[in-house]
């Protein structure tokens, strides 16, 4: 398939075409088209970030543009959250053995501080400016109207930056960490230490949300807030910083508790903001899953827990009428959107349309269970998750089934199943030479939106991670 901005066609007769193409489409396994999309997703990333990045000549050295094109959307940007997420997924590279990906990573380190010291709509530096989500790609200030301050970025910048300090201290760099990263003062003229003070004063106060839309108290953020926090406070006490060490883990544990204020009984799953009028169901609360654990985990709802699957169920079962690519005869699987109230077609409001990074999202959360399940050894059934799991095996009933059983083994499959399903679906609707854009036409299949998204690809290449048994940070 190729890349269309609008679509010309009539709908009832691109739909129509969409589905003959459905059957005759012959596609390769997901495994094998897994393989070749990876090396072609790694370089599209690169190929986004400044100053060496093919699509990205003019940005800061450091700087990652949410995508290439410049109008019908202008995503030629960088977002915090963004950046910080793909800096997340480089770092994982880092942490295997790429070394080659430091002076890039320090790089980052730079471009955030620059960031940090620009004064912008949302404030100043050492303060609520550290909150500014979205910025040009020289470093400069965004000062149009926009959805801020969002209280996300921050938090997995420091998550990232984190981890990079404290395996630069393990190789002897302690100047450059305390320098730069951790300077343990107040007022603080390191990164980290900026990011913790921000997300340690200011959680509490509303922000938009990550599709920057809602402002109010989010899931995503909260979940990523005190994984931040909890991080930090254990570099602190490494650097010597005990007080704030306290302080960040008093916080992170008032966010923990109230994390569970997101629970709705009423529906029987995660809501994504508290007091929306949406019925709560989003992306963003899988996501939130996802970076607010990572390979360690905090004990609040990691990929295998009953309420992230019933939630990614819930979100599932939404999807799944609202699409009619979904019904198309020869579809895969399920293709997946920010939230079923969507109205964001990619460049307009009119009707959403199911995202690349949603669609994987979805797979990404599946493998993620899967091995947490192979490292507990064992699946657990609850009355919660029964029907989930009665999905895989009609017969399962509630109780503990270790990895040896036969019951284990069945829904093992038939979750990696799911999974590829997911995966189909992104397979299907990406380009013939491997690029994906930020959407994909729910009713067409088409790819619009932003071109080379590269957060859509940065997802497509954890998923595959997961799938692979690898555990990010």
């Amino acid at each position: 398939m190729h890349f269309f901005s609008s679509l010309l066609l009539a709908a009832s007769i691109v739909a129509s075409a969409h589905a003959r193409a459905l059957e005759t489409r012959q596609s390769p396994s997901v495994s094998s088209w897994m393989s070749a999309e990876e090396p072609i997703a790694r370089s599209s990333i690169f190929r986004n970030i400044g100053s060496s990045g093919e699509f990205a000549k003019d940005a800061d050295a450091g700087a990652v543009i949410a995508s290439p094109s410049t109008d019908s959307p202008n995503y030629y940007y960088q977002w915090v959250r963004d950046e910080a997420i793909t800096f997340k997924y480089l770092l994982n590279q880092y942490i295997n053995g790429n070394s080659s990906l430091e002076p890039l990573l320090k790089q980052y380190v730079s471009e955030s501080d620059k960031l940090q010291r620009t004064t912008n709509p949302s404030g100043s530096y050492q303060g609520a400016g550290i909150g500014e989500p979205k910025f040009n790609v020289d470093g400069t200030a965004f000062t149009g109207s926009w959805g801020r301050p969002q209280t996300d970025g921050p938090a997995i910048r420091a998550t990232v930056l984190t981890k990079f300090a404290t395996m630069l201290l393990d190789a002897g760099e302690t100047s450059y960490v305390t320098t730069y990263l951790y300077d343990g003062q107040l007022p603080s003229n390191s990164v980290i230490k900026n990011d913790l003070e921000y997300v340690s004063h200011y959680w509490t106060t509303n922000g938009f949300d990550l599709w920057e839309e809602v402002s109010g108290q989010h899931f995503f953020n909260y979940m990523v807030q005190q994984r931040a926090l909890t991080e930090g406070a254990e570099l602190a006490t490494r650097l010597g910083d005990t007080g704030a060490a306290t302080y960040y883990n008093q916080q992170a544990a008032a966010i923990k508790a109230a994390l569970p204020n997101f629970w709705s009984s009423s529906y029987g799953y995660l809501i994504s903001t508290i007091g929306t009028s949406r019925d709560g169901l989003d992306c963003g609360t899988l996501l939130g899953v996802l970076h607010g654990n990572g390979a360690r985990g905090f004990g609040v709802y990691e990929a295998s827990s009953d309420e992230a699957l019933v939630t990614l169920q819930a979100m599932v079962n939404s999807m799944t009428p609202l699409y009619s690519i979904n019904s198309a005869s020869g579809s895969p699987g399920v293709a997946i959107g920010r939230y079923p109230a969507d109205v964001y077609n990619g460049v307009g409001t009119s009707q959403g349309n199911p995202w690349f990074i949603c669609t994987f999202t979805v797979a990404e959360l599946l493998y993620t269970a899967i091995n947490q399940f192979a490292a507990a050894g064992q699946i657990t059934v609850t009355s919660t998750t029964l029907s989930f799991f009665q999905q895989f095996l009609s017969s399962v009933t509630a109780g503990t089934y270790s990895s040896n059983s036969n019951t284990y083994a069945t829904i093992v499959a038939g979750l990696k199943n799911y999974a590829d399903s997911f995966i189909a679906v992104g397979q299907l609707h990406a380009a013939n030479n491997g690029s994906l854009s930020e959407e994909f036409q729910r009713s067409s299949g088409y790819m619009v939106g932003a071109r080379d998204l590269t957060w859509s690809y940065g997802s497509f290449l954890t998923t595959k991670a997961a799938r692979d048994g690898a555990t990010a940070f």
